[in-house]
C-alpha cells in the first residue's frame, strides 16, 4: 500500500504534535513529506527535529503548490483555515483542518462548497471525539441509561490555560488573531461534543 504524503501547514504546538506523531510512525498509512511555518523559530525547529527529508516551507502556499503532497494537516491561526483549504482543494489535495472551521460564516460555506465540488476528503480536527470519558457519556444519554436529559451544566476544571499558554502564540486570544477568545479557541471542543 503506498503512504499518504502528507504535509502540514503550521508547526505550532498542534501542528508539532501531528509532525512528532506521524515521524514516530503513529500513523503508518501517512509519510511526513513537508512542513510550513511563517515564523523562523518554527523553521528552525523543524530543520533540528524532522527528517532531513522532510521538505521545509515558509508559506502554506508554497507547500501547497510544491506538488510534493497528496494531502494536508492545517494547523495555523483561524482566519486562514478556509483560504488555505479552498488553495488546496484547488490543488487537488485532502484537506485536515484544525479546529474552529474559520472565523467568518461566509468563508467557511465557501470552503465547504469547495470542499463538495472537490470530491476530495476533508475533515475538521475534533480530537475529544476520541476520549474515552466522551464516548460513554454519549453511550450513556443515547441508551437511555440516565433518562430524558433535561438540562446539562459542564464545568471543566483541568482546562485552564495559563498566560504562558496564551504567549505561546501572539494570536491566541485575540480578535485579530482568532477572531475571539476561549469560546473560538478551546469551546469549539465542548460545542462539538454536545452537538
Amino acid at each position: 500500500m503506498q503512504k499518504v504524503k502528507m504535509g502540514i501547514i503550521g508547526v505550532g504546538n498542534m501542528g508539532t504534535t501531528h509532525s512528532k506523531n506521524l515521524i514516530a510512525g503513529e500513523v503508518p498509512e501517512m509519510e511526513l513529506v513537508a512542513v510550513a511555518d511563517r515564523r523562523e523559530a518554527r523553521r528552525d525547529w523543524a530543520k533540528e527535529n524532522l527528517p532531513e527529508t522532510v521538505k521545509i516551507f515558509e508559506e502554506g502556499d508554497q507547500l501547497i503548490e510544491s506538488g510534493l503532497c497528496d494531502a494536508v494537516i492545517i494547523a495555523v491561526p483561524h482566519y486562514q483555515h478556509p483560504i488555505l483549504a479552498m488553495k488546496a482543494f484547488e490543488h487537488g489535495l485532502h484537506v485536515m483542518s484544525e479546529k474552529p472551521a474559520g472565523v467568518y460564516t461566509k468563508k467557511v460555506r465557501e470552503m465547504n462548497e469547495a470542499a463538495k465540488k472537490s470530491g476530495l476528503v476533508f475533515g475538521m480536527m475534533f480530537n475529544q471525539r476520541t476520549n474515552h470519558v466522551y464516548r460513554k457519556m454519549h453511550e450513556m444519554v443515547h441508551n437511555g441509561e440516565l433518562g430524558e436529559i433535561k438540562r446539562v451544566s459542564w464545568i471543566i476544571t483541568d482546562w485552564f490555560r495559563t498566560q504562558a499558554y496564551y504567549d505561546s502564540g501572539s494570536w491566541r486570544a485575540t480578535w485579530a488573531g482568532e477572531g475571539g477568545g476561549v469560546l473560538l479557541h478551546q469551546c469549539p471542543h465542548n460545542h462539538d461534543l454536545l452537538q
